[in-house]
């Protein structure tokens, strides 16, 4: 298991539901990060560490700022309606000030390389210049670039732990269907309001497990 200390200045992550104003969930959604970890260590294949545990912890709770910017309406495979009316400006919701802690636990990991995804994080943070990768490495949108992915020993301050309740009033996708809604997975979170020092792992009730539901 390591810990992954994650801080990006903003990032916008579109309610699945959300039309013309582009709500954004108020947590960066496990399916996201589970795809930057992927994008930082230059995987394409998006089941290729399925069955890696995720557990969070955040600084504070991220702001939501409201800004005018120019709006995508439809999915992917719909290139002719997005070219004509697909662009727009709209309003859409941007989190601000994120800053978490990421625990990877590959222990139940269905490993389709022979390395599981913690040993490919540390080697990307330790030897970047091993790492082949398009691009940036991005929180969601291309534009939401990511400042800091660094190897945690110990952790400093207090922290709010995002749980993982059946009852929580918090929910976010933990695997997305690109072309339609019907893999698309959820699970309900709730955020601890008061922050805690943090000086073990997290225990097992805190992940959740990345699965393909395809």
């Amino acid at each position: 298991m390591i810990a992954l200390h994650i801080e990006v200045p903003y990032a916008s992550f579109r309610k699945s539901y959300a039309r013309s104003f582009a709500e954004t969930y108020p947590f960066p959604p496990p399916a996201t990060v589970y795809g930057m970890l992927l994008s930082h260590v230059g995987e394409y294949f998006r089941a290729c560490h399925t069955g890696v545990k995720l557990a969070f912890a955040y600084k504070q709770q991220p702001r939501i700022a409201t800004t005018l910017r120019k709006l995508s309406r439809y999915k992917y495979g719909v290139a002719s309606k997005q070219s004509k009316v697909g662009n727009a400006p709209d309003y859409i919701e941007t989190l601000c000030n994120i800053e978490f802690i990421c625990w990877v636990d590959s222990s139940g990991e269905k490993k389709q390389t022979g390395r599981s995804l913690e040993q490919r994080l540390i080697e990307v943070i330790q030897s970047p210049e091993l790492i082949t990768r398009t691009g940036l490495v991005c929180l969601g949108l291309s534009d939401d670039t990511v400042d800091d992915v660094s190897l945690i020993k110990s952790i400093q301050g207090k922290w709010h732990w995002l749980n993982p309740s059946n009852t929580g009033q918090i929910e976010l996708p933990i695997w997305v269907d690109h072309v339609g809604s019907y893999h698309t997975r959820w699970q309900r979170f709730d955020f601890e309001v008061l922050p805690s020092l943090i000086d073990s792992n997290p225990s097992i009730e805190k992940f959740i497990e990345i699965i393909d539901p395809r």
